[in-house]
């Protein structure tokens, strides 16, 4: 019962602040938009999710749960039962405080992120901040035409021992939008998903006209 407060807190962390869309106001449906028109079907086990005017695609593995709490907000694990289930990654769609500057904008969503996890836990800790950029091999590595982003990991202490979280703030070049992706997990088990983890935010592409 202990590991489903991780799962509340990040549920409601992302509900607290209002998310919107990368190229449009309207909220979408809540099912995800098909794989169409990619250039590739995605490999075997592999979903993508990607609703329209959301402003990206994500490969993540078919079998995962994969919810909408709120409009341009979702929150996705492993099935019930599994460790997966308590390994939350969220991606919401944050609006940018500075438009004209996305990496500047990247940079204060993450610094307002930081701020909210600190005033729910007085015990978060920052284990290390920098830059990011899609590594080579990653969907989007190497691309020239998008802005560089923030990145943070935080420790704080939980019902269940510490906690971690790695945070990441992607900007747009054509949006007042930051998209702010999330990875969630008791300690020893954020280093036994990292890699499943760390492939979901390879295979994570921002959409440009």
């Amino acid at each position: 019962m202990r590991r489903l407060a991780l799962l509340g807190l990040v549920l409601a962390g992302l509900m607290a602040s209002g998310a919107l869309a990368a190229t449009d106001p309207l909220p979408p449906g809540p099912k995800p938009r098909p794989p169409g028109g990619l250039a590739a079907p995605p490999p075997p086990g592999i979903a993508i999710f990607g609703p329209e005017d959301w402003g990206y695609r994500m490969e993540v593995p078919s079998d995962w749960l994969v919810r909408v709490p709120e409009p341009y907000t979702v929150v996705m694990s492993g099935a019930g039962g599994t460790d997966g289930y308590f390994a939350p990654i969220a991606v919401q769609n944050v609006k940018a405080p500075r438009p004209e500057d996305p990496e500047g904008a990247a940079a204060e969503v993450l610094a307002a992120h930081v701020k909210a996890m600190q005033a729910r836990h007085d015990t978060l800790r920052v284990v290390q901040e920098n830059a990011f950029r899609p590594p080579e091999g990653a969907a989007d590595g190497g691309r020239t035409d998008l802005p560089g982003g923030r990145q943070v990991v935080m420790d704080w202490r939980g019902q269940d021992g510490i906690l971690r979280q790695w945070a990441v703030a992607r900007p747009r070049p054509d949006a007042a939008v930051v998209h702010l992706w999330t990875y969630s997990a008791e300690r020893t088990l954020f280093h036994i998903r990292l890699p499943e983890a760390r492939a979901v935010l390879d295979g994570w592409t921002l959409v440009t006209e």
